[in-house]
């Protein structure tokens, strides 16, 4: 990377500190994939955190004992995969009550916005210390593969989409891009596919950490095809393991967080290579 060996200790922190935002992860799916740890293990609870009655406790929803809580509340408030999705919103309002008390213990609330001044200021003080062009910068944010010669561009989706299955990473989106170019430009264009995956579990509690990481989930692997014909999948390099460098104490994530990312990362990481190889 041009430049990155000539960076000095105030670049490294720039870069570290801008980084803090693009931990990636993100992205996400309907199970967990194998190893994640079930939420109830993890916080000694169910789901939905503590036992209600205690949690109304907790929370001044009622005093000791749960004779104030009627059971039909408790009962709307555990966990029922055979419902479906449900939203916070369509509770009956007890229940509504408590669960959004729960749930602002657990998530951390949304930052005011920075105003475009102090963002021009900021990039521009980056910059002018920076050894590295704007490419560079997108550059180094990107993990990347060239896919071997002889495999289609279906071939590399299919194997991707194979391995992620394997992996119990759930697909959630596909966007063939180049077909809104061609409509448009009307002129014969390169292909260009970004595919989406997500491990639902860790991008909400990603979320609880920042609700300002939404703007990363869920995870993507473009498909690009340069003009040569060549096949390059790109994602996002989320690497956590930079982590250690910041300074910052807002900047840490807890142990079992840190753990999924990274386990996300190897995964996202194995879906690439089956792609770029056929190896799946």
């Amino acid at each position: 990377m041009i430049g990155v060996l000539a960076m000095d200790r105030l670049v490294i922190r720039q870069f570290v500190f801008s980084r803090r935002a693009l931990l990636a992860v993100a992205l996400v799916g309907a199970a967990p994939l194998a190893g994640a740890e079930p939420v109830g293990e993890r916080t000694g609870a169910g789901p939905f955190g503590p036992p209600l009655p205690l949690l109304a406790q907790q929370q001044g929803t009622a005093p000791a004992g749960d004779s104030l809580i009627d059971p039909s509340v408790i009962e709307e408030l555990q966990a029922k995969p055979e419902l479906g999705p449900r939203l916070v919103s369509d509770l009956s309002p007890e229940a509504e009550k408590i669960r959004r008390d729960q749930l602002r213990r657990r998530q951390k609330p949304v930052l005011p916005s920075v105003p475009a001044e102090t963002k021009a200021a900021w990039f521009t003080s980056m910059m002018a210390s920076s050894p590295m062009s704007m490419r560079d910068m997108f550059n180094i944010m990107t993990a990347k593969k060239k896919v071997v010669e002889g495999m289609s561009f279906d071939e590399v989706i299919e194997a991707m989409e194979i391995k992620a299955n394997e992996l119990n990473f759930k697909k959630v989106g596909h966007n063939e891009f180049w077909r809104d170019v061609g409509a448009i430009t009307g002129l014969p264009t390169t292909r260009l596919e970004v595919l989406q995956f997500c491990d639902a579990l860790v991008g909400r509690r990603m979320l609880d950490y920042s609700p300002e990481f939404v703007i990363f989930i869920p995870c993507r692997i473009a498909l690009y095809e340069d003009a040569n014909g060549d096949i390059w999948l790109m994602t996002l390099d989320w690497d956590v393991t930079w982590l250690s460098l910041a300074w910052h104490p807002d900047s840490q994530l807890d142990e079992a967080l840190k753990r999924d990312a990274v386990r996300i990362r190897d995964v996202m990481e194995k879906i690439m290579h089956a792609g770029a190889t056929g190896e799946w």
